[in-house]
């Protein structure tokens, strides 16, 4: 009778185990493999609406910035054009907030949608590796691959969120520069603005003495007695002098 060791009865139930769990490990690789590719042509297609989006954005931008400087343009033939600046002002950064809250929700999304990408695609590799190992094959070393790839995202993403805060530096300071020379040149319209109403408070007072001095002059002629002087309202301070003017001497 031949000699028999037990691993030689063995043998065929392990056999028949490996092939069991690769006949169960291939479709879930597979299926993480259509999953992955599923999630990639999605984030592609989302990615071209989120192009197409902040294409959008920049021309509602833009076309906010032309209407600004109309509308400004409008508030200096106007009388009060402090008013009609800062309404103008008030409703172009109204819309300037909706515009960037909307970059912001499709920032948010696209890290999103990248941060699930990345996870699928370590289960995809993970699948694999599992699937290696139960056929029987040596697998690669993953790990190491793994990790420098997810450095590699990390380091893409830091530099994406960093060119994203230069940006926002950029825009407030622009702002704040287009601000100071909007109210640089808006100073004239001011001092403008002040002199007419100084202007305006004089040209009343006068109608005032000679509308008084007309009523005691026909009062006399008629012989009554003139009628009792009204307080004289103060007479309305000059506007101060323009910035860097000299002053009056």
């Amino acid at each position: 009778m031949p000699n028999s060791s037990p691993s030689s009865f063995l043998r065929p139930f392990a056999l028949m185990s490996a092939w069991a769990l690769l006949a169960v490990a291939g479709p879930a690789a597979a299926a993480a493999q259509d999953d992955a590719e599923q999630a990639r042509s999605a984030f592609e297609a989302a990615q071209t609406a989120r192009t197409a989006e902040r294409k959008r954005i920049q021309q509602e931008r833009s076309a906010l910035e032309a209407r600004k400087k109309k509308e400004e343009a409008v508030c200096y033939q106007r009388f009060s054009v402090e008013d009609c600046l800062e309404t103008v002002r008030s409703q172009v950064r109204d819309a300037e907030a909706v515009l960037r809250k909307r970059e912001v929700e499709l920032n948010n999304a696209e890290r999103r949608e990248k941060a699930a990408l990345r996870m699928q695609s370590i289960e995809q590799k993970q699948a694999e590796q599992r699937q290696k190992i139960e056929s029987g094959e040596r697998p690669a070393p993953m790990r190491a691959e793994s990790r420098s790839q997810n450095q590699a995202e990390d380091r893409a993403r830091r530099e994406e969120e960093a060119r994203t805060r230069a940006a926002q530096q950029r825009a407030r300071e622009e702002s704040h520069r287009t601000t100071e020379a909007e109210r640089a040149a808006s100073q004239p319209a001011r001092s403008a603005e002040a002199r007419a109403r100084y202007e305006a408070k004089q040209q009343a007072a006068r109608e005032r003495r000679e509308k008084r001095e007309r009523a005691n002059a026909e009062a006399a002629a008629s012989g009554r007695k003139p009628a009792a002087p009204l307080p004289e309202p103060a007479d309305p301070a000059p506007p101060p002098a323009p910035a860097g003017s000299a002053p009056a001497r």
